[in-house]
C-alpha cells in the first residue's frame, strides 16, 4: 500500500461507510443473521452489545453498509491487511444480511472494494479467501476478474485463495 486516504468506497446504492459505536446493535443484529454467517472463515457473531461495541472498536478495515434507499444496515465490507506466507495482503470482505441477498448488492460492493483499493489505497493485488462450498462468493470473485490460485487452510479452515492484480484489471 502506497498511501492511506480517508475517502470512503463508493457504490450507487450502497453508503458504505466506517463503523460507529452507536451501530453497536444494528451490528449485533447483523452479525446473528443466518445469510450473513453463512460460509464463515472469520466468525464475526456477536453475543451483546458490549462485545459489538469491542469489535467496532478493534477492526479496522470493515465498513458498514447501508442501502441508501432504506438507511438500512445490510451488510459489511472490506479490505483487511493479512499475511500469508512471506505476503503481506489485503483481503475483501462482502458479507450481506439473508434480505439483501440476490439483488446485486454484493457486486455492487465488491466492486466498489476493488476500485478503492486499486485507485485510493493502491494495492498491487487483492485477495478473497473463499470456503470451497461458497459457489456464490466464487462466482462475484470471479466476475470481479478474480483468479484461484490455490487452496489453503486459514483458521483452520479450508480455503480457496483467489487473487486479482491491479495490472491486470
Amino acid at each position: 500500500m502506497k498511501s492511506m486516504t480517508t475517502s470512503t468506497p463508493q457504490a450507487p446504492r450502497l453508503i458504505i461507510k466506517p463503523w460507529t459505536e452507536e451501530q453497536a446493535a444494528d451490528f449485533l443484529e447483523l452479525s446473528n443473521d443466518e445469510g450473513f454467517t453463512q460460509h464463515l472463515i472469520t466468525d464475526y457473531r456477536q453475543t451483546s452489545i458490549e462485545s459489538a461495541k469491542a469489535w467496532i472498536k478493534n477492526n479496522s478495515g470493515k465498513f458498514a453498509v447501508i442501502e441508501k434507499s432504506s438507511g438500512n444496515l445490510i451488510g459489511m465490507g472490506g479490505l483487511t491487511k493479512w499475511r500469508f506466507k512471506d505476503e503481506e495482503l489485503f483481503d475483501i470482505t462482502y458479507r450481506l444480511r439473508s434480505s439483501a441477498q440476490g439483488k446485486g448488492y454484493g457486486h455492487e460492493l465488491a466492486r466498489a472494494l476493488v476500485d478503492f483499493g486499486f485507485n485510493e489505497l493502491h494495492l498491487d493485488q487483492i485477495t478473497a479467501t473463499i470456503t470451497p462450498d461458497n459457489i456464490p462468493s466464487k462466482k462475484l470473485a470471479e466476475k470481479l476478474g478474480m483468479q484461484f490460485d490455490q487452496r489453503i487452510e486459514l483458521l483452520g479452515v479450508p480455503t480457496d485463495l483467489y487473487r486479482l492484480f491491479a495490472k491486470e484489471r
